[in-house]
């Protein structure tokens, strides 16, 4: 094969080369190079380490709109145990923009609530809120508790329950908060309704 031959074979190898780039750029076809299991847990590790004192979870992870990259959603609670928590979720498509996130939704943040959780027959789908709700509705018990052993003294847990007994009586789809300190053996419950936020009981 003469030296012409060999570069004109050349420049069509190279010609048809420069055109599957530009197709491949052009129509976004690439090849994954990253699992979703790898994705996630290099975004938990990321949040982790950037919140070490918060309750972090993946909570959702799809095929990202950008080839070859993760959509991920995950959610970020800090001061879980305060009486007012904060809680946010937060999404990458990663590696694409590789740590950079977006902040899809504040529930709560500084004594406040928003969103979807604002208002006073909004349902409370998760514990921050139901925390957050029994402290901001100016429950007298909840207040002197707070007020007597100190903001950052106090513990504050919710759970929900499908059905239960309380003092007695039965209660259904409801949250109780669980206030406690430290420095005293007593302890303040609120129950909440699950459905509108409504204060059902107060044991102190």
């Amino acid at each position: 094969m003469d030296l012409f031959s060999k570069a004109v074979i050349f420049a069509l190898i190279l010609i048809a080369f420069m055109f599957s780039v530009y197709y491949i750029e052009s129509h976004g076809v690439a090849v994954q190079q990253i699992s979703k299991s790898q994705a996630d847990a290099l975004v938990l590790n990321y949040l982790q380490n950037s919140n070490p004192s918060s309750a972090i979870n993946i909570t959702n992870t799809t095929p990202s709109q950008y080839p070859g990259s993760w959509h991920i959603t995950a959610s970020i609670v800090t001061n879980a145990t305060s009486p007012c928590p904060s809680y946010f979720i937060y999404s990458f498509d990663y590696p694409k923009y590789g740590f950079v996130l977006r902040v899809d939704n504040t529930y709560t943040s500084n004594c406040q609530i928003y969103g979807s959780a604002q208002g006073k027959s909004a349902v409370i789908g998760s514990y921050p809120v139901a925390i957050t709700k029994s402290y901001v509705d100016n429950i007298s018990a909840v207040k002197a508790f707070v007020y007597k052993y100190g903001f950052s003294n106090v513990s504050a847990h919710a759970f929900y329950f499908n059905s239960t007994a309380f003092q007695g009586k039965e209660y259904s789809n409801l949250w109780i908060v669980n206030y406690t300190s430290s420095k005293s053996n007593a302890s303040v419950d609120v129950l909440l309704s699950q459905s509108n936020g409504t204060v059902l009981y107060i044991s102190s």
